[in-house]
């Protein structure tokens, strides 16, 4: 069914061809003109290699992440934004995320279902040039966000002393315009066709960047942010949990010898109410960092579960972009795509399931107190 349209989509082409130099007026001649150049848009062997089967599964994942996508990131941003005990840098950065997130599930994914569903781009060059800047910039500013929440636990567990001076809002601001400005310039030179170019590409299905004398951004781009986030990451929480396990051995150590030095002395009636107040105060001293502790732990541990994922959603599709031919596993682009976008609607279901702080805000938004 697919060739016998192609095969007439060709027959077309050829007609008009002959039909356009033909002789209007006995032997009068009609310049040569080269439809090589048309843009054929339907005209897409990845719709080819894919079954009924993919296509449709296809469609239905996109519309489906477009849809739970545009709700769990609008009530996150809009719960955690309300929520007073949540304004802290940390906070920022992920309603950063979930923003960008948004925008990818309110812009780019209705038109990848559309161009599956119609199996083909028919809406012209301005969109099909907006299409991958926001797709490739918003996946710009997810990861910069995280990059951006993992240096922000370093610096609170790591240097408490310095975190006030860093973060304070207008600094928080600047931090966030910074990530935009940044996602946004790396897109910057397709649009001159100084390195890529946005346009139609076959081999995925889409709009995106595609060659230019054999060069394209898409590599380095992927290698950039996917190793950016990796190293940052591992390096940062490496030193986080250095830190936190140092300060515990030490608060241990130091209650064990004051309740040694105090038993020792415990015939002194002077010395047994300095044991008492070593005792007391070192239980309330206890009680009070592992509190704090075990709160900073909780949120990295949020922080662990949505690079995980992050690792998971964007492996596959990093892996086809630097490793192999688009053309030959064009399955693979479906998957990979589909791990990127999956991305975007999972973050607020990470907020729910491990973090109490944000259950809380959830939880207000929708059940106000009497």
């Amino acid at each position: 069914m697919n060739n016998s349209i192609f095969q007439e989509t060709e027959k077309n082409r050829s007609e008009l061809l002959i039909y356009w130099n033909k002789p209007l007026f006995g032997n009068e001649t009609k310049p040569q003109h080269d439809l090589s150049n048309i843009v054929d848009y339907g005209n897409n062997n990845v719709f080819v290699q894919y079954t009924d089967a993919q296509i449709n599964f296809g469609i239905v994942s996109y519309i489906s992440f477009a849809i739970f996508g545009v709700i769990g990131n609008l009530i996150s941003i809009i719960a955690l934004s309300k929520s007073k005990r949540l304004r802290n840098a940390t906070t920022a950065f992920v309603i950063n995320l979930c923003v960008s997130d948004l925008l990818l599930c309110s812009f780019s994914l209705p038109f990848s279902s559309v161009t599956f569903i119609e199996r083909g781009w028919n809406y012209g060059d301005t969109l099909c040039t907006l299409l991958p800047m926001v797709r490739y910039s918003n996946g710009a500013v997810s990861i910069f966000s995280v990059v951006s929440i993992t240096l922000n636990r370093y610096v609170l567990v790591a240097h408490p002393r310095q975190y006030s001076k860093l973060y304070k809002p207008r600094y928080i601001a600047l931090m966030i315009i910074t990530i935009w400005i940044t996602s946004i310039i790396f897109l910057i030179p397709p649009l001159f066709e100084a390195w890529g170019k946005y346009d139609y590409d076959p081999t995925v299905g889409t709009c995106s960047i595609i060659k230019v004398n054999g060069k394209s951004p898409k590599t380095f781009l992927y290698l950039f942010a996917f190793g950016l986030m990796s190293v940052v990451f591992i390096l940062c929480y490496i030193r986080i949990f250095w830190v936190v396990h140092r300060a515990s051995k030490k608060i241990q150590n130091e209650l064990q010898m004051s309740s040694s030095t105090a038993t020792i002395s415990s015939f002194s009636p002077k010395l047994y109410r300095l044991r008492n107040f070593h005792r007391h105060s070192g239980v309330h001293l206890d009680r009070s960092f592992w509190k704090r502790d075990n709160k900073e732990l909780r949120v990295l541990k949020v922080m662990l579960v949505i690079f995980i994922t992050f690792l998971i959603c964007f492996l596959p599709v990093s892996i086809v972009k630097i490793f192999r031919d688009e053309d030959e596993i064009s399955i693979l682009n479906l998957v990979g795509y589909l791990g990127v976008y999956f991305s975007s609607i999972i973050n607020p279901v990470i907020y729910v399931v491990t973090s109490r702080e944000y259950r809380k805000a959830y939880i207000e938004l929708f059940c106000k107190r009497k």
